[in-house]
């Protein structure tokens, strides 16, 4: 049943993230252009531009091999917590510009449910990790 859980959740982050990485090398400008109208530094956003993209696909890889994809899980759970943590600050108004949920994912939702749906993520790479890590409900 672990293994079974376990392989679902590797499975869910793979898709979860090819999903998300590949569109961004297609539509490049465009993902540029949604960066840049974010609540980030426009300083980061070509660097971020292209380093997001590749490493949302190296976790990719990272996951798809037995060696390592504990590691694997350890980057979707720290990409997630990011993510989820920028998200929580557009919620609570940290930030002084409230940009659109852009993601092809969440194009749909508000940033609530968007916050909703990462903290489940989040949840759900940790619990990749101590299943993997300390072999638990096997």
């Amino acid at each position: 049943m672990a293994t079974l859980l376990t392989y679902l959740i590797v499975a869910l982050f793979v898709l979860l993230w090819a999903y998300t990485a590949i569109p961004k090398f297609f539509k490049f400008r465009s993902f540029y252009n949604i960066l840049g109208s974010q609540a980030i530094p426009k300083w980061s956003v070509p660097i971020l531009s292209v380093m997001i993209p590749l490493v949302e696909l190296a976790v990719v890889f990272l996951l798809l091999f037995p060696e390592t994809r504990l590691w694997g899980l350890y980057a979707s759970f720290s990409l997630m917590l990011i993510f989820t943590i920028y998200v929580s600050g557009i919620i609570f108004q940290v930030y002084d510009i409230y940009p659109c949920p852009c993601g092809a994912m969440f194009r749909r939702m508000d940033w609530k449910k968007h916050l909703k749906v990462n903290i489940w993520l989040t949840l759900l790479a940790f619990l990749g990790i101590l299943m993997m890590q300390f072999h638990l409900f096997t």
